[in-house]
C-alpha cells in the first residue's frame, strides 16, 4: 500500500489497516492479509493479525535455519544403564 508505514515496519499491520479503511470487514482484511503473505486461507474461522505475524515469524526462523525439526525435543542427559553381565556357562 502506498501510505507511510506508521506501524514500525509491520507490513501485515499496514496492509490490514489499509484494507479496513477500504471497507473490508476485520475477518476479510485478516484473511486477505494472510493470503497476500503466502498463508493458506480456507473456510472456517478467519485469521487474526497476531496469528499471521506469529506464523510469519516462525517461518522466517525455519527459513534461516534458526529453528529446526528437532528444536524443542528434550534429550536426556542420564547415562545409559550398564549391560547385565553374561550368565556363566
Amino acid at each position: 500500500m502506498a501510505t507511510a508505514d506508521r506501524d514500525h515496519g509491520s507490513p501485515t499491520r499496514s496492509t490490514y489497516r489499509e484494507l479496513l479503511v477500504r471497507g473490508f470487514t476485520p475477518g476479510e482484511a485478516a484473511n486477505l492479509t494472510a493470503y497476500l503473505s503466502g498463508i493458506e486461507v480456507g473456510p472456517g474461522r478467519p485469521w487474526r493479525l497476531a496469528d499471521i505475524d506469529r506464523l510469519l515469524f516462525l517461518r522466517e526462523l525455519c527459513r534461516t535455519g534458526r529453528l529446526g525439526a528437532d528444536d524443542g525435543i528434550v534429550v536426556s542427559q542420564l547415562p545409559l544403564p550398564a549391560s547385565p553381565a553374561p550368565a556363566p556357562a
